[in-house]
């Protein structure tokens, strides 16, 4: 039976600019980059679900070119990682601001 990520394992965050990604998807529609980033990550898992997976906005800063869509996957080795953002580029997503 597959293992699930350990708790300390690596957590790798991707933040899109929220205007690339409404310049794409269109005004507001978060819902599709989103169900996108999750077809990029199932492509290249073995199992369902094995890397946890969580969205949230970082609207901190007073001026919205900051804002971003921050996209989180824990457990994600390397070679998977470059599979994954080859994957969204291919699905149209576009290339997050920061990825670490």
């Amino acid at each position: 039976m597959p293992h699930p990520p350990k708790p300390d394992a690596a957590v790798r965050h991707y933040r899109f600019a929220c205007q690339d990604i409404e310049a794409r998807y269109g005004h507001g529609n978060f819902d599709d980059a989103g169900d996108h980033v999750a077809e990029a990550l199932r492509d290249v898992s073995v199992w369902e679900n094995q890397y946890p997976l969580a969205f949230e906005f970082d609207t901190a800063h007073a001026n919205p070119w900051y804002h971003a869509f921050v996209v989180t996957v824990t457990g994600l080795p390397d070679d998977v990682a470059r599979r994954f953002a080859d994957r969204m580029r291919m699905l149209g997503l576009p290339s997050p601001r920061s990825a670490d």
